[in-house]
């Protein structure tokens, strides 16, 4: 306890909640879903406590009260009821002695008062009328004749312990008075009475001290541990509030979430995801349960199974970027997500679990979907026209009463149709190779002479263009493939470096085979392309922002059929590039001894 100003306090001592209560808001273990959001309330965190408020409790408990009073007592009750046993065993001539009873019966009345008077409605200092009654009755007991003055001690205790250091002044001052009464009339002093007379209050005064200090101690202790008491209410009202804030933040997004402990098994299931696998999964199931059941692969014909499983690779310390995933719901309708998943680490950098996202893109997928029958169809629809205006165009071209004007006409209608032709061959061979991959067939191809012709056949917008196409095609180069399909995959490549690179500029295409792999290199000092970008630049329809408002039209297919007709055949396409300084594509294909029977089909 700890004093302040001798006054004393009325409120209890602090107790911190019980340890058995869980914070609202987290689940107990076998409950699948959290409270729905609507159904909780965010509790405020609690107040904190002053100091001023964890100190009165004790003190109040000790002074103010009947039985802090009384507690205070017992010690010199129970003495002085075995002093009165003691002396009416002796011989009841022993309480003959005035004194002698006059001490007893104050000691007897102030225990009594101790339990009589209202000690709460009467001031704090009040309480020390009990201790110095105790001092007077042991002084009245010493002038009686009776050698009580080690019963100084009780009373010395307890103003020193409660009142502090004025505690011990006064108590200490009273008692050498009650042990000095008898003497203080006395013509001399024996050498007896040095003992009781001088070392006594010696004595006194060193266990007030040390009962002060003593007090000071605990009360020090005590204040430490309300204000521990105050600080771990205050952190489990604030982790009641942030629980509450995590589990509606998990249930409102539309995202499943799926958290993991370190040995896989499930801690958090949002009610996105409960949802989705309709109660299948629950918290404190292992991953292993349900893991990969009913799911397949992007492909939708690769079934996961339970070493694919992205809890089960989650639970083995993998990590997953956005990779689609499809899941088959049993009532034949397919659900896609895409799935990523990190790593959770404590505060030393050990693993403590994983958690892992899904996000419904079923809606997506199906506009996707929609969008590519629908390109598909209308690709399908133009084609048959376009067909039918380029032969009459030629007709009308081999015209002989067609004039010379009118042949330029026909020819620039001519250019526009094929260009739009082109487009359309495009558009569906996009679609085909979105749903059954590239189609070719199969034969012994020298690239030289390929790459060649391509590059004949890009001359004319090259100077066009006002730009320089060189070459280097030393060596003969056979790889086993779809020579349509491979001129279409390096036409398109040496198309987008013509049409950005700025007049003036210089392309080099270079053809060189290295051991089993044949090597189509097309580099051009163009305007080049943003980092941000590169990572898009194969995905169907993209086109930088830089040139998508430009005065270059395209379609953003031509990068995308390229890496699917190369990677058919078995190779790779790379792209480096540099804003200002140029783009360089890069082709790998397997030569004949490299595309045996492991080649595609």
């Amino acid at each position: 306890m700890r004093e302040t100003g001798g006054q004393l306090a009325d409120a209890p001592v602090p107790v911190p909640a019980p340890p058995g209560l869980a914070p609202p808001g987290l689940a107990p273990p076998g409950l699948a879903v959290p409270a729905p959001v609507g159904s909780v309330r965010l509790a405020a965190p609690a107040a904190p406590r002053t100091s001023r408020a964890r100190d009165a409790g004790p003190r109040q408990t000790r002074r103010g009260s009947h039985l802090g009073v009384f507690y205070r007592q017992l010690p010199f009750l129970g003495v002085s009821s075995v002093l009165v046993l003691g002396v009416l065993a002796y011989g009841p001539e022993a309480l003959r002695p005035p004194g002698f009873a006059a001490g007893l019966l104050v000691a007897v009345a102030a225990s009594v008062l101790t339990l009589v008077i209202p000690w709460r409605r009467l001031p704090p200092a009040a309480a020390a009328v009990v201790p110095l009654a105790d001092i007077a009755a042991v002084g009245l007991l010493i002038a009686g004749g009776f050698r009580a003055s080690t019963l100084l001690v009780l009373p010395v205790l307890w103003l020193s312990a409660v009142y502090g250091a004025p505690g011990v002044a006064i108590s200490v001052v009273a008692a050498t008075l009650a042990a000095w009464g008898p003497d203080l009339l006395a013509p001399q002093i024996q050498a007896t009475d040095v003992q009781r007379l001088i070392i006594l209050p010696m004595v006194l005064g060193a266990v007030g001290v040390a009962a002060h200090l003593a007090e000071r101690r605990s009360a020090a202790r005590l204040d430490l541990l309300g204000r521990q008491s105050a600080l771990i209410e205050e952190t489990l009202a604030e982790s009641h509030q942030q629980s509450r804030v995590l589990d509606s933040i998990l249930n409102t997004i539309d995202v499943g979430v799926v958290a993991l402990d370190r040995d896989g098994h499930i801690t958090i299931i949002n009610r996105a995801h409960a949802a989705a696998t309709e109660g299948r999964l629950r918290v404190g199931d292992h991953v292993s349960v349900h893991g990969g059941i009913g799911g397949y692969a992007a492909d939708r014909r690769t079934p996961l199974g339970a070493d694919g499983s992205p809890l089960v690779r989650a639970d083995r310390g993998e990590d997953i970027d956005r990779e689609l995933t499809w899941w088959d719901n049993a009532e034949g309708n397919w659900l896609a997500y895409r799935v990523s998943a990190a790593q959770l680490h404590d505060a030393d950098g050990r693993r403590s679990g994983a958690v892992v996202v899904y996000q419904d893109l079923t809606d997506e997928m199906a506009a996707l979907a929609q969008r590519e029958d629908f390109v598909s169809s209308v690709s399908h629809e133009l084609r048959t026209p376009l067909t039918s205006v380029l032969g009459y165009l030629e007709l009308a071209s081999d015209d002989p009463t067609a004039t010379e004007r009118v042949r330029a006409h026909l020819r620039v209608a001519e250019r526009n149709a094929e260009r739009l032709l082109h487009l359309v061959s495009d558009l569906l061979l996009a679609a085909r190779t979105r749903e059954r991959g590239v189609e070719f067939d199969r034969e012994v191809v020298d690239l030289r002479n390929l790459v060649a012709e391509t590059v004949q056949s890009q001359l004319p917008h090259a100077h066009t263009a006002g730009l320089q196409i060189r070459h280097h095609l030393t060596e003969p180069c056979r790889v086993l493939g779809d020579r349509t399909r491979l001129g279409q995959a390096i036409d398109n490549v040496l198309s987008n470096a013509i049409k950005y690179t700025p007049a003036g500029g210089q392309i080099e295409v270079t053809l060189r085979p290295a051991a089993d792999v044949a090597h189509v290199t097309i580099k051009d000092t163009g305007i080049g392309i943003a980092p941000v970008d590169q990572e898009k630049l194969f995905t169907r329809f993209f086109r930088a922002p830089a040139v998508r408002n430009g005065a270059v039209v395209g379609t953003g297919l031509g990068l995308h059929l390229s890496r699917q007709i190369v990677e058919a055949h078995g190779g790779t396409i790379d792209l480096a590039s540099a804003l200002g300084e140029g783009t360089r594509v890069e082709i790998l294909l397997p030569m004949p001894d490299a595309a045996g029977a492991g080649s595609p089909p």
